[in-house]
């Protein structure tokens, strides 16, 4: 059964939406992007009409594709400190030159949640949660199979999920004797694929499995979108699985406009969108 995260992303946005719109003041979030690359192009306009649907002033700063690391850090810091702004996000992917790891965003603002220190939770594994909890899925003592680790998607959720008394296997994006081994013994409820690998999650690995979150996202030679489950995985009828387009990323996507109001209005006052 395919789980409709378009409309659990679009109930996020009009709470959003409402809550901006009695408030005195709208958030205000940059977005920087280097250069004019074609994936950026594609996730910013997005990005930019979901501001614009609950009122978000966002305001789109585009940089040379030659820009330096330190030129780039110089201009967010220069901005931060002189301009008014709530949040503050650089699009990915980046020019080759340029280490996101190495690009400093102070963590007030710091609304996609990529640092360590930052005051905000990560929207893809925020948007995965919520997503349970839109389904009314008790995740209280399920074991839940993770594959992907890196630091803004896979190790956040390990973290989130254990905070919701789930029991956690973690395996990297070459983990497919691990994943194997796990789903051998039966012992999985919940799948969270996020490696970018097509056909990474095949119809017999959910064979005992209630949910799978699929988040990867990968093209074929045709350019055609694909996550790392196979396609007869969307046909299952027993297992409840993100789409594979307009799954996940409408979720990350509404999650970053939560992260912005916080840092604007404070979590309390957005408890309900989320609740």
């Amino acid at each position: 059964m395919i789980i409709d995260c378009k409309s659990i992303a679009q109930d996020i946005k009009d709470k959003i939406k409402n809550i901006i719109a009695e408030a005195d003041y709208a958030p205000v979030l940059y977005i920087y992007q280097v250069g004019d690359n074609p994936a950026s192009n594609a996730y910013i306009r997005g990005k930019l009409r979901d501001c614009e649907e609950v009122g978000i002033e966002a305001e789109l700063i585009k940089l040379p594709e030659d820009i330096t690391e330190d030129e780039l850090n110089n201009k967010i810091l220069e901005d931060y400190n002189w301009e008014y702004v709530d949040g503050i996000i650089v699009q990915l992917p980046l020019p080759k030159h340029i280490n996101p790891k190495n690009i400093y965003i102070p963590d007030a603002v710091d609304v996609d949640g990529f640092n360590s220190t930052s005051l905000f939770q990560p929207c893809t594994p925020l948007g995965v949660m919520k997503i349970f909890d839109a389904i009314d899925y008790d995740l209280d003592g399920k074991n839940v199979l993770v594959c992907g680790q890196s630091d803004i998607v896979g190790r956040s959720l390990v973290d989130m999920l254990i905070k919701r008394h789930c029991n956690v296997i973690s395996v990297n994006s070459t983990g497919s004797a691990m994943k194997a081994t796990a789903i051998g013994f039966g012992i999985v409820n919940v799948i969270i694929s996020a490696v970018g690998k097509r056909d990474f999650i095949s119809t017999f690995d959910l064979f005992d499995t209630d949910v799978c979150i699929d988040v990867g996202i990968n093209y074929d030679e045709n350019g055609r979108q694909h996550g790392d489950c196979t396609d007869a995985v969307y046909d299952m009828k027993d297992v409840k699985v993100t789409p594979r387009i307009g799954g996940v990323g409408l979720m990350t996507r509404a999650m970053l406009l939560y992260n912005v109001c916080v840092a604007k209005y404070g979590a309390e006052k957005m408890e309900e969108v989320i609740e």
